[in-house]
């Protein structure tokens, strides 16, 4: 049986590789956990680091990373960069990562039969 792609299925797996590639590293990871679990709406690349205890650089590369993906906007205000979530991009890696896993957990439940 010869698997067919359709191109919005091959479109859908790169962003989800880039998606999941940007959120294989626990640095990333714990900055998404550091501005999700505060009150503060946002942060600064230097706050970030003082929170994380990386250096600067470090969390400037980890939060453009993380803003490639749009999960972070970034807003210039004088001299520094202060990072949000970005709900609406959020929103629609949910819905991509759930259409995966639904597939799958069909699947699942198929073979199970």
């Amino acid at each position: 049986m010869m698997l067919r792609i359709e191109p919005d299925d091959e479109d859908r797996s790169e962003e989800l590789e880039e998606l999941f590639k940007a959120l294989g590293n626990v640095n990333r990871l714990i900055l998404i956990y550091c501005l999700a679990s505060t009150e503060k709406k946002s942060f600064s690349v230097t706050e970030m680091a003082e929170m994380m205890g990386l250096t600067q650089p470090a969390a400037s590369q980890h939060l453009k990373i993380l803003k490639t993906v749009n999960i972070l906007h970034s807003n210039k205000q004088g001299n520094y960069i202060y990072y949000t979530f970005n709900k609406n991009a959020l929103v629609e890696h949910k819905e991509k990562i759930d259409s995966l896993f639904c597939c799958v957990f069909n699947k699942c439940e198929h073979n199970e039969e």
